[in-house]
């Protein structure tokens, strides 16, 4: 295990990670810190480089696309999110819009792991733009939204909040350096109390599978033995890495 971080920065960075955003303040609190201390954690780290800078993601589902997992040794080139296993494997999701473009995948990828209860949506043009306008710049206001869109103040704020409620605000991490343990975790019914655990909250998981992350080891061996005791068929492989590139929001009309 890395002795760059401490345990508390850890556990702020797997927070970071399954939020999908930073509330310093909340942490502090669960921490027992003060807010002000985890925002100086949270400098260090990017300093060190083990945090990437923050950027705006957005699930495929919320610009009317399918998305499936695969697992293989080749991600391709068409992957919104994959993690890449110890042993050099991939675990990677790619979206999709027709079942005939699904199967195309099938052929190409392997049998897919289906993402449960996915509803993909359908946009409205001027909640494109706003969410188009919200990625490229995540400090917007909704006076901002009332002056480029002439909209009147309850719309605007009304659709920042939409906006941020459908993307995730999310940094890049260096496991190895950071000391987190991350797993894929398989198994053939829903794993009690892994969603808190989850890369991404509702991003990162199928039917079967769920990429999961710990501050330390010893707190992941304690929820995945607790998880093959209440079902035999879990199984857990680590991640060394990730990637996150959401479908191209920029390049789809209005």
């Amino acid at each position: 295990m890395s002795s760059l971080l401490s345990y508390y920065e850890r556990v702020v960075l797997s927070s970071i990670l399954t939020e999908g955003r930073i509330n310093f303040s909340k942490l502090g609190r669960t921490l027992g810190r003060s807010r002000q201390l985890v925002f100086y954690w949270v400098r260090r780290m990017l300093e060190m480089g083990i945090l990437g800078p923050p950027q705006v993601y957005v699930r495929p589902d919320v610009v009317g696309l399918y998305y499936a997992f695969f697992q293989g040794r080749d991600p391709g080139d068409e992957y919104v999110l994959a993690f890449r296993t110890l042993g050099g494997d991939h675990i990677f999701a790619v979206p999709f819009r027709t079942p005939t473009e699904l199967q195309e995948l099938s052929l190409r990828y392997g049998t897919p792991m289906f993402v449960p209860n996915l509803k993909p949506q359908r946009l409205t043009p001027l909640k494109l733009r706003v969410l188009k306008m919200y990625i490229s710049n995540p400090q917007i206001t909704s006076s901002d939204l009332m002056g480029e869109l002439g909209l009147g103040q309850t719309a605007a704020r009304r659709l920042l909040k939409w906006a941020k409620s459908v993307s995730i605000v999310t940094y890049s991490v260096d496991l190895p350096r950071s000391g987190l343990f991350a797993a894929a975790l398989f198994a053939k019914a829903p794993i009690p109390g892994v969603t808190r655990y989850t890369f991404f909250r509702c991003y990162a998981k199928a039917m079967g599978f769920y990429g999961v992350v710990f501050p330390d080891v010893e707190k992941a061996s304690q929820f995945i033995e607790e998880a093959k005791r209440l079902d035999p068929s879990v199984s857990a492989i680590p991640l060394v890495s990730y990637q996150l590139r959401p479908p191209p929001i920029e390049e789809m009309p209005y």
